[in-house]
């Protein structure tokens, strides 16, 4: 009997030591834990259009309601590479497709790669109509990253005629200074003006669009051997997450329309 029960404990401390290797496998893997339950209830746009709007948590997607390709929720970050600084894409609505200034890369109304450097499509989050509103989409947990599309051997040029851009754009009031976001926003997306750059090996988001660096945030993930231009920066209006007094995820919103 005695044998059985310490059999029996040796069986429960493996099971447990197993969890526990799992779980710190997760946590030292970076591999996110599933966001569970819906993201958003967002406005469906007039069929044919697409619009610029954001999740609850803030990050930025584009809602795009496709003639004979149903509707679709594109999370409007570029396929930029690892550890690099991230671009929004932007919507033109005479050709009906997306484009990533950085790289020229074109993709589908839902998200499939047209053409481009790019590895892929956009990440498409599921959605479903709202019960109460046909109006509204719901958007859900669940994510898909598109592919090439099969009529990617085309060319598709990545400039909109008179540029007409459908792009992701501030209220008034949003915009902050990355130092001031830092130290005094609470974790979460943020609209943020300032200058990317190299200082001391290490990448920060300096405050203004001017040479100086006096005050900043620290800058995650971003690798920087990847920053060409950091001897003068790259200036402008991003959109990161503060976390833990830094900014991460930082994403540049193109300069393709004059801010309202």
């Amino acid at each position: 009997m005695r044998e059985l029960s310490r059999r029996l404990l040796i069986g429960l401390a493996v099971i447990a030591a197993a969890v526990m290797a799992v779980g710190y496998a997760f946590i030292f893997g970076g591999i996110a834990t599933p966001v569970r339950g819906d993201r958003a209830t967002l406005d469906l746009p007039p069929e044919g259009d697409a619009a610029a709007t954001i999740l609850d948590d803030g990050r930025p997607v584009f809602v795009v309601n496709a003639p004979g390709r149903g509707v679709w929720v594109l999370d409007a970050q570029g396929r930029q590479t690892l550890s690099s600084l991230g671009v929004l894409v932007a919507w033109c609505p005479e050709t009906q497709t997306f484009a990533d200034p950085a790289d020229g890369s074109v993709y589908a109304p839902n998200g499939e790669l047209l053409s481009g450097p790019s590895a892929g499509g956009l990440v498409a989050f599921g959605a479903r109509p709202a019960t109460d509103d046909a109006s509204r989409i719901v958007v859900g947990s669940d994510t898909t990253v598109q592919r090439r599309g099969t009529a990617s051997g085309g060319r598709h040029s990545p400039t909109c005629v008179g540029d007409a851009w459908v792009v992701h754009q501030p209220q008034a009031g949003e915009t902050f200074d990355p130092s001031v976001a830092a130290d005094q926003e609470p974790p979460g997306w943020i609209w943020l003006e300032g200058t990317v750059k190299v200082v001391d090996d290490e990448v920060r988001l300096c405050d203004g669009l001017t040479d100086g660096c006096g005050g900043y945030a620290e800058t995650v993930g971003i690798d920087p051997a990847r920053l060409a231009d950091g001897a003068t920066g790259i200036a402008g209006r991003f959109i990161g997450r503060v976390r833990d007094g830094a900014i991460e995820g930082l994403i540049l919103v193109p300069d393709l329309v004059e801010a309202s």
